[in-house]
């Protein structure tokens, strides 16, 4: 059975994918504000490091709570100050690229890039501006949101395929 190592690329791809999904459905009612993104991306990004740092941890005999703690609320401070102006994806970006960093994944790379970059333009607008305007709408941000959300998840569960073959 694949251990978390071999999850490097999958694992962050599909709990980023699924936490930016679940924060940004909170948003489709009334299509306004940052939904419960900043509090699932900045909790996925706890998860992630969890996963990743602890087992490394326990081997050194330093569990690290009050650090994991720490990390987790300034994550949510900064998150929700810097989701509120640009939408989810500038924390989802660069918190994928340090992952990817830590993984030495490039392909988590390119995706924070690419995904991240579309996501921040939508958050000042970029796409749904060039929209003409009888299909403007207040669900459409949200929308392409979660359509980036989506094929996070997607691209997560072609990793995770992609892992087990190599397993």
């Amino acid at each position: 059975m694949p251990g978390v190592s071999q999850r490097a690329t999958s694992l962050p791809l599909l709990l980023l994918g699924v936490a930016t999904a679940v924060g940004v459905v909170t948003l489709l009612p009334s299509g306004v504000g940052v939904g419960l993104a900043w509090l699932t991306i900045p909790l996925a990004f706890a998860a992630i490091w969890a996963v990743f740092r602890f087992p490394a941890a326990r081997a050194a005999g330093s569990p690290g709570i009050a650090r994991a703690l720490g990390l987790f609320i300034l994550l949510v401070l900064v998150g929700y100050l810097t989701m509120f102006l640009t939408g989810p994806f500038l924390i989802f970006g660069l918190g994928l690229l340090v992952t990817a960093r830590w993984q030495r994944s490039a392909f988590l790379a390119v995706w924070a890039v690419v995904i991240g970059g579309i996501g921040v333009l939508e958050g000042f607008f970029g796409i749904t501006n060039r929209l003409p305007l009888s299909l403007w709408a207040a669900w459409e941000h949200p929308v392409i949101y979660l359509v980036l959300a989506s094929l996070t998840i997607v691209a997560g569960i072609a990793a995770w395929l992609r892992e087990n073959r190599a397993a």
